[in-house]
């Protein structure tokens, strides 16, 4: 085999092709980076403050989580991103399945999307664990197969490896004008559709047995779980195509596939806008746990915790308004506006599936306290600086995604598969 067919020179291409751009794309790479660093400095820095400076002064006490309030800001962005996660490497899927020419273009693209996704979900755990040194005291006890946090480590770093293979395989066949060869796709396949759908129902699952908290206990907690994420995933999606045509020049992806994608999530976001209904629908006509129901008044009305309600209504919102914007015709042609309407479902999954999705689990408690969750500026610090970390992953992974899908689908004589 020629040198530079090689697996060990795909890797070098990636590595070539991602710190090569325009100025614009490095601006984009070094904001990133910075903000990526500040996170960092606060996290290991201020947060980690009794390891790393010798001080009492810092843990878990610099949020704004309490005794009552054990997942904040961390976990309630973790929730959301591992829905995206879950609907990037199922829309490549559906590419070969239903083997759609346009569709297996932008294939990769999917996977690149659950790497970066699962890179912030795993730091989030991380910088949710506070002081993660001490996780190593409880290595020596695991795998416990009976834990289903346990579980939920497990598919997610496999989801992980399995979208980092595929990327590389297409990227390593691609690049070198090469169709996927079928003995790759159809295991890939049949090993990538049920980690899919598992991640996000086993993390829907670790919330929905805590009977302890009334508000998850329901059996539509999972399947709302991959409604919405089925609806914000292709969404980011779109959005990242639609950019890459406006800055990548000479790539282009049909209008079909902007359609065809609009209507996923046009369904998703409908089918878990009626999720919403229904549960609230039970809560606030026939359920008799008072717990349950303080908690539901404190989602939907927000008494002691207003931005819960907001965050809750901006849902149902721009969860509909998206819906309406779709169903009109004029603008299944347009694709800056199928763009503009993944914008708003984006934003409105980001309402329903981070902060309301966890605090009023917590407010009020199982004792009937209530005790105010604010996340602090270190938490607001550095979850941003772990998504930027996610979205530098996403900007140079896609280049020489990109690249590849070019050099495979857009080079004059190319074959088409």
């Amino acid at each position: 085999m020629p040198r530079q067919d090689g697996w060990w020179e795909t890797i070098k291409y990636i590595i070539v092709e991602a710190l090569k751009g325009s100025r614009r794309y490095y601006l984009a790479a070094a904001g990133l980076l910075l903000l990526t660093i500040y996170g960092l400095y606060l996290w290991i820095f201020i947060q980690h403050a009794p390891v790393f400076l010798g001080t009492d002064y810092g843990g878990l006490i610099l949020t704004g989580m309490n005794d009552s309030v054990v997942w904040g800001l961390y976990i309630s962005f973790f929730v959301f991103w591992v829905g995206v996660a879950a609907a990037g490497i199922a829309f490549s899927i559906a590419a070969y399945v239903f083997n759609h020419p346009e569709f297996k273009k932008i294939a990769v693209l999917g996977e690149v999307q659950a790497i970066s996704a699962l890179t912030i979900v795993l730091m989030l755990i991380v910088v949710d664990l506070g002081r993660p040194i001490r996780a190593l005291f409880e290595m020596p006890l695991l795998p416990n197969l009976r834990s289903m946090l346990d579980w939920d480590f497990i598919v997610i770093t496999t989801y992980l490896l399995i979208n980092l293979v595929g990327a590389l395989v297409t990227i390593h066949y691609y690049r070198r004008d090469k169709a996927l060869p079928k003995k790759f796709l159809v295991p890939f396949m049949v090993i990538a559709a049920p980690f899919a759908i598992g991640i996000h129902t086993v993390t829907a699952f670790i919330s929905q047995a805590l009977t302890a908290r009334p508000i998850w206990n329901s059996p539509l907690l999972a399947p709302r779980y991959v409604a919405t994420a089925f609806a914000a995933g292709p969404a980011i999606l779109l959005i990242a195509l639609y950019l890459a045509e406006r800055y990548i020049e000479g790539f282009s992806v049909s209008i079909e596939v902007y359609k065809k994608t609009l209507y996923l999530v046009a369904g998703a976001t409908i089918v878990g806008l009626y999720f919403t209904l229904s549960e609230a629908h039970e809560i606030f006509w026939y359920t008799t746990e008072p717990v349950k129901w303080a908690q539901a008044k404190e989602l939907f009305y927000g008494p002691h915790l207003p931005y819960l309600a907001v965050l809750t209504w901006l849902w149902i919102g721009l969860g509909v308004a998206a819906v309406i914007l779709a169903l009109i015709p004029s603008t299944h042609n347009s694709k800056g506006a199928i763009a503009f309407i993944s914008l708003l479902v984006v934003v409105a999954v980001i309402a329903e599936k981070t902060l309301t999705i966890v605090i009023p689990a917590y407010e009020p408690s199982t004792l009937g306290e209530i005790r105010p969750y604010h996340p602090t500026p270190i938490e607001y610090g550095i979850t941003l600086g772990v998504h930027a970390l996610g979205l530098l992953i996403y900007l140079l992974l896609a280049k020489p995604a990109i690249k590849a899908i070019m050099t495979h689908y857009f080079k004059p004589g190319a074959h088409h598969h």
